[in-house]
């Protein structure tokens, strides 16, 4: 059977037919603040301490000598030529020898005499 609808706003007495879909959900966040104090009480006690130190002092002292003790020693002389030989005698002066002095530093003879360095 075949059923007409009246026009919109008619109830013809057919029952209606109705479609629920599923609840949609929606969330809204909101946020709120409140401060809580929490109170932790404390306390410093500052104690100053002193210490008093008795340095004992012994005091001493130390010498110290240095002796030097010298000598003198006779290294030779110069090699200095013979002054050369007065022509006339002086009169009651020994004539003296002619040529070096036997035992003088760097004549033959002498120790340590003459050496040839290489």
């Amino acid at each position: 059977m075949r059923h007409h609808h009246k026009p919109f706003g008619m109830n013809c007495g057919c029952p209606e037919e109705t479609v629920v879909y599923p609840t949609n959900y929606n969330q809204v966040d909101t946020c709120s603040e409140n401060t809580v104090k929490h109170v932790h009480p404390s306390h410093t006690n500052v104690v100053n301490h002193h210490l008093q130190k008795n340095v004992h002092v012994y005091p001493h002292s130390t010498s110290f000598a240095n002796e030097v003790d010298s000598v003198n020693v006779y290294g030779g002389s110069f090699q200095v030529p013979t002054p050369p030989r007065p022509n006339f005698p002086v009169a009651g002066a020994p004539v003296p020898p002619t040529g070096p002095v036997p035992g003088a530093p760097g004549v033959p003879g002498f120790p340590g005499g003459f050496r040839r360095r290489r």
